[in-house]
């Protein structure tokens, strides 16, 4: 039955049965017209079967996943549209597109196929857009121009009942729009039909559109037209027809099936069919050889089958062959980013060091300026706790003047807080000063890879430091308050002479009344004794005793006054250290934080650079399995 489930197609008045391989002899005997009659078995048909419609299904779906991983990729429109035409195809006529360079006789071959002088033939390029021909008669037949590069012709030719005819501009025209047309239709088509000149067999230009043709997977028969400019010297002939066998098999991977024609010849047969010297002109056309081998394309079940499934799988195959190249590409510039990520690392990690080696320097300043007051504290009350301060100033000792926290105030003077301030500012300038210094480094580094990655959506924004300096601003008050409040909790200066000068008083008192006791004073202005004490005057009251009251028990308290500063001034020293290095460091990776932001959107770029190839690869490994297993089935038929 023919696709429509109508009647059985019929040759010379006798209905014929479903063809799946034609004999030789019965191909040889069918026109080219009589062949289209049988398509229907030859390209229909074996489309509806089980088998081959299992395949088709899977090929459509294969498709979508290709249009999937193509729209993934941002991937031009035009190819994601190639695979849908490619995939509505499938359901379509079977499409024969004849290309060649002009003045091939590409025109001349096709109305020699046609029977009739359907297109236009001359010296000079004449096909100057892309002439579907199809089917059409009656009303439906004539010339419909789509646009200007895009001409349907419908004519009542029976072989266009079941193949589209394609004619394209002659390639390596002077004008170069021609050949692109040429190119961007090849996609579409399911076998071509390459015709070169007998004049000029395989030039460079034809075998550059052979090697395009060879990108996308495409079936070609190649028609060596002209060749009765030799004259019938068959020994010529059988020599320019092994030259293009093998250099179109070399370009193609493939050696095609060559055909030496006279198209001129076969039409003018054709069209006297009844002049006596139409059989000779046939001959003489080698034209039969060409048409038995169209008419065996179309009339083989099996093989109009894998042609018509096998050209959307060329398609795919040279997608993915150009996105595992991409993807490999990708993969290598994604490792040349990475490499650029490890020495924007090591860098900032060089900056990390750096401040920390800063931040290490000012504590160690911090250190010595309180070091320096625990020293003139020690020193001071060493003095007053000296046999000679006590002999002089024993009214003051016994009655715990204030003078001597006075003393112990101007010994341990100091503007804690402007000190603080002083190394804010120079921790701040120094912090400032090394994240420029390294921005710069850094940013150079990223810009040039920005460059060479044509990314220049990608801006990068120096951080400023003062954004990272809010908790140390010397800017504003405020923080300074915060700053001391924070720091003068562990340690006030005032709160030191008090407490310090408090227990060297009462260290004074208690040598003053030992030594009032000594010189016979007795015990003047004494408010509690316990029998201990009264052991010890007992004993003072001998010539040992004064020595030992005005020499070695005064070095007695002045080191356990000096090991009572030493141990208080341990623990606020370290703690005043540390508040005062966390804030620093706070500082710090403030100023941390805000240059990997400036450097994030390149960094995130890698990132998505990496998963996206990596995605693809795993893809297009996923669907070049998927190809070889439906190109398997295809194999089966």
């Amino acid at each position: 039955l023919t696709p429509d489930g109508g009647a059985p197609a019929v040759i010379n008045g006798s209905p014929v049965a479903e063809v799946t391989a034609m004999d030789p002899g019965i191909a040889a005997s069918v026109s080219v017209e009589e062949a289209a009659q049988l398509a229907g078995a030859a390209v229909k048909s074996p489309l509806a079967s089980d088998l081959v419609e299992g395949i088709v299904r899977d090929e459509r779906a294969f498709i979508d996943s290709m249009c999937d991983l193509l729209v993934e990729l941002d991937a031009k429109d035009r190819d994601v549209t190639l695979l849908l035409d490619l995939k509505q195809n499938l359901q379509l006529l079977f499409s024969v597109v004849v290309v060649g360079e002009f003045n091939a006789g590409k025109s001349s071959l096709i109305n020699a196929i046609l029977g009739s002088k359907f297109c236009p033939e001359g010296v000079v390029p004449t096909t100057t857009s892309i002439n579907m021909l199809r089917f059409g008669e009656g009303e439906e037949s004539g010339k419909t121009q789509r646009n200007k590069d895009y001409i349907e012709m419908f004519l009542p030719v029976d072989l266009l009942k079941q193949v589209t005819v394609v004619d394209t501009p002659g390639t390596n025209a002077i004008i170069k729009e021609q050949t692109k047309l040429t190119k961007g239709f090849i996609p579409q088509s399911d076998l071509i039909l390459f015709v070169t000149s007998a004049e000029r067999p395989i030039t460079e230009t034809e075998g550059k559109l052979l090697d395009y043709i060879r990108e996308w997977g495409k079936k070609v028969v190649i028609v060596l037209n002209k060749v009765d400019l030799f004259n019938d010297d068959q020994e010529s002939i059988d020599k320019v027809k092994d030259f293009v066998a093998e250099n179109a098999g070399k370009i193609l991977g493939v050696t095609p099936p060559v055909f030496a024609v006279a198209g001129r010849l076969a039409l003018q047969s054709k069209l006297a069919r009844d002049d006596p010297n139409a059989a000779a002109l046939w001959r003489r056309s080698r034209f039969e050889e060409l048409e038995t081998y169209v008419v065996d394309t179309l009339t083989n079940k099996k093989q109009a089958a894998k042609i018509k499934l096998e050209s959307p799988l060329g398609v795919a195959e040279r997608f993915l062959s150009s996105y595992e190249q991409a993807s490999n590409i990708g993969g290598e510039l994604t490792e040349d980013d990475k490499q650029v990520l490890q020495q924007l690392k090591a860098s900032l990690d060089d900056f990390d060091r750096d401040v920390e080696t800063e931040l290490q320097a000012q504590i160690r300043r911090l250190d010595a300026i309180l070091n320096q007051a625990q020293e003139r504290a020690k020193m001071t009350a060493a003095n007053v706790l000296s046999a000679s301060y006590i002999t002089s100033n024993l009214i003051a000792c016994l009655t715990k003047a204030k003078n001597i926290e006075s003393e112990l105030k101007v010994a341990m003077d100091m503007d804690l807080g402007r000190e603080l301030d002083t190394l804010v500012q120079d921790f701040s300038r120094i912090l400032d000063t090394k994240q420029s210094a390294q921005w710069n480094l850094c940013a150079s580094l990223v810009q040039q890879r920005l460059k060479s990655r044509q990314w220049g959506d990608i801006r990068l924004q120096q951080p400023s430091a003062s954004q990272a300096l809010d908790t140390l601003s010397v800017n504003t008050q405020a923080t300074q308050t915060k700053i001391r409040t924070s720091l003068l909790k562990q340690y006030d200066p005032a709160v030191e002479t008090v407490v310090i000068g408090q227990a060297v008083a009462q260290k004074a008192y208690d040598a003053a009344v030992v030594t009032t006791a000594v010189a016979g004073g007795g015990f003047v202005a004494l408010e509690v004794f316990n029998a201990g004490l009264l052991d010890a005057l007992a004993f003072l009251s001998t010539s040992a005793g004064l020595t030992y009251s005005l020499g070695i028990y005064p070095s007695v308290l002045q080191k356990q006054v000096a090991s009572d500063i030493d141990e208080r001034a341990d623990v606020w020293k370290e703690d005043l250290k540390e508040n005062l290095a966390e804030l620093f460091r706070t500082a710090a990776r403030q100023a941390m934080v805000e240059m990997e932001l400036s450097f994030s959107q390149y960094v995130d770029a890698v990132a998505i650079e990496e998963s996206k190839w990596e995605n693809v690869r795993a893809k297009v490994k996923e669907n070049k399995q998927e190809l070889q297993s439906l190109r398997q089935r295809l194999k089966s038929l």
